[in-house]
């Protein structure tokens, strides 16, 4: 049996198996990703279509939002009728409310357009899809000797057989996950009765505001019936298969009858199907995966690890946070940079989010098909499922278009601090600077884009005021027991300088930690509760999440936050070498005295009061 050998193999070839393939090989790391089917030759085109903000701020940060705003139906809009009639603030009503962020729009695009560009860059990076591949076993050896402890047996395009050893793999399966099957890992939840349908098309219809970009239909027939404009001019229109309808087709529905049905479901506009891409029936479901990293070495994403409604847009969204939240911390596990310690936070932070949205979209599936759940009696709108649906999306809307998603409850990445307006596992603001000279403002995340290391924020303030700051934060960085000398290459820094200003190292006084920008107005060091005569620093994880905040003279609660994350260098430093030889198994390394936190600490602290 032919073989080979990769660092990670990712089952499944669609918009998050992509993504994490993609973010390992930008850092070049090798993949051997597999796809039971040649989408390049598919016309399905997916469930999944609407990408929100959040989900839009971490594509740009991996460099891939630019084709992706190429190709999408950008939407800022909503409009809501109720027997023909104009309903404002209602149904997708919170979307022309998003706040706090550069990308202020949803950005429709389906699925098959999302995994071409997604495709075609992982190309860029020497990273392919193995089309026509089945999955067929695996296996993890935790005693190996080496670190390609994952087996893989596969059939390939051509019904040969072929190995693959790898030291993770990621399934990204979909909802019927071949790894998690194998692997054995439970699928918890339950499948309701409901059942929606899904048409793309070309249409013509007289309903106003129709390309705004979503709609919302509250039929007393067909439940909150949605609809979406798309790319390449096409638009979306769901609606529920209620019980009357499932007990009149079944599951054999034809594709003249949902044009029917659909039709019926938009009175009282008028409908008239052009051309028609693609429809589906599927019925809905909650599950989540009971575990998404099993023997340390094997991780489950996207709906491998959590299925559920299309509601509130929330599929695709959520596997691409997964993506991304997994990608960067395997990536840094495999090169070197993080202990091991850090890939564990992926199950903890990701899973606890689809917990919160599963028991989110139990309601929105239920309300949107026109029943009330049975939480909900004595509720309040006399019963009217539209309304009620209104409330759970109008309280659930920063978490919906993901700015309001966190991971405070874990505490390896996230260090308390007495600074900062925005906590420790929060997003970190997308907030505008300019460079040395410019009139025109840069935004933050254009400067830290993800490419698995943090990145240190140095809010500097006025340097008139904070001076005597600066000058023992640059000691300390400078010094010979560093954590900047002793840890892995992992920290980006950027210097933001209260104030209009000329060359930074003359402003400053001291040499800039990284380059220097200028927040004219003040703007970006209070969004970050920081104030000018203070300063601070702000510790920006990869994916744009806040891990640590500390004052500008405290560099060892840096060292602190980072000496529990980061590996040993490899090589000799401060008279001691970190080696295989001297490191635990959870990448712990014992190092010379003068260079342990407490020294580190007690330097940095000498150097505060100089």
């Amino acid at each position: 049996m032919a073989e080979q050998k990769v660092d990670v193999f990712v089952c499944g070839g669609g918009p998050v198996g992509l993504l994490v393939s993609y973010q390992l090989a930008r850092l070049g790391l090798s993949t051997y990703t597999v796809e039971r089917y040649d989408k390049t030759q598919q016309a399905m085109y997916g469930r999944a279509s609407t990408l929100y903000p959040r989900t839009n701020e971490m594509l740009d940060q991996l460099d891939l939002m630019d084709e992706m705003s190429q190709v999408g139906f950008i939407g800022r809009g909503s409009v809501t009728f109720r027997s023909g009639k104009r309903v404002h603030g209602r149904g997708w009503g919170f979307i022309s409310r998003m706040y706090d962020t550069f990308f202020d729009y949803c950005l429709n695009i389906r699925q098959k357009y999302s995994e071409n560009i997604f495709r075609a860059a992982l190309q860029r990076f020497g990273g392919c899809v193995h089309a026509g591949s089945i999955l067929e076993n695996f296996t993890v050896d935790e005693k190996a000797s080496d670190d390609y402890r994952v087996s893989v047996e596969l059939t390939d395009k051509d019904g040969k057989p072929l190995r693959i050893k790898a030291k993770y793999i990621v399934g990204a399966d979909g909802g019927r996950s071949s790894v998690r099957h194998i692997a054995g890992i439970p699928f918890e939840g339950e499948k309701t009765a409901l059942h929606w349908i899904r048409i793309d098309a070309i249409i013509k219809t007289n309903m106003p505001d129709c390309r705004v970009g979503f709609g919302a239909i509250e039929s007393p027939t067909h439940g909150n019936v949605l609809w979406v404009a798309l790319d390449h001019g096409r638009t979306r229109i769901g609606f529920a298969l209620t019980q009357e309808l499932y007990d009149k087709y079944g599951e054999n529905i034809t594709e003249d009858a949902v044009k029917e049905e659909a039709v019926k479901a938009v009175a009282p506009f008028t409908l008239q199907f052009v051309m028609t891409d693609w429809w589906t029936l599927y019925s809905i479901g909650q599950r989540v995966a009971g575990r998404y990293q099993d023997k340390e070495r094997v991780l489950l994403a996207g709906d491998a690890a959590h299925t559920h409604s299309s509601g509130a847009a929330q599929g695709m969204n959520t596997g691409m946070h997964d993506a991304v939240n997994l990608g960067w911390k395997l990536s840094g596990v495999l090169k070197g940079w993080y202990k091991p310690q850090i890939l564990e936070t992926y199950a903890s932070e990701r899973r606890t989010t689809a917990q919160h949205l599963i028991e989110l979209d139990k309601s929105i599936s239920s309300l949107i098909s026109g029943k009330i759940p049975d939480n909900y009696s004595g509720s309040t709108h006399g019963g009217d499922a539209n309304l009620m649906l209104n409330d759970v999306l109008e309280l659930s809307a920063q978490f919906t278009i993901g700015l309001g998603v966190s991971y405070v409850e874990d505490g390896v990445l996230n260090r308390p601090s007495n600074i900062a307006a925005i906590k420790p596992g929060h997003r970190g603001p997308d907030v505008t600077v300019r460079k040395p000279g410019s009139k025109l403002p840069t935004r933050l995340y254009e400067l830290t884009k993800n490419f698995g290391k943090f990145w240190v924020v140095i809010f500097a303030g006025e340097p008139v005021y904070t001076g005597q700051k600066l000058k023992a934060l640059r000691s300390s960085l400078d010094g010979v027991d560093s954590f900047t000398k002793r840890l892995a290459d992992v920290f980006g820094f950027i210097t933001i300088i209260a104030g209009p200003g000329l060359q930074p190292d003359e402003v400053l006084g001291v040499e800039s930690f990284g380059h220097s920008y200028y927040d004219v107005d003040h703007s970006a060091h209070s969004r970050y509760g920081i104030t000018a005569g203070e300063g601070g620093i702000i510790i920006l994880r990869p994916d744009g999440m806040l891990g640590c905040a500390s004052q500008l003279d405290e560099g060892f609660a840096v060292a602190e936050y980072f000496n529990k994350l980061v590996m040993p260098r490899l090589q000799e430093h401060c008279g001691s070498t970190a080696s295989s030889d001297n490191m635990d198994a959870k990448g712990e390394v014992e190092l010379d005295h003068d260079v342990t936190n407490e020294g580190v600490q007690a330097s940095a602290r000498r150097l505060s009061i100089l």
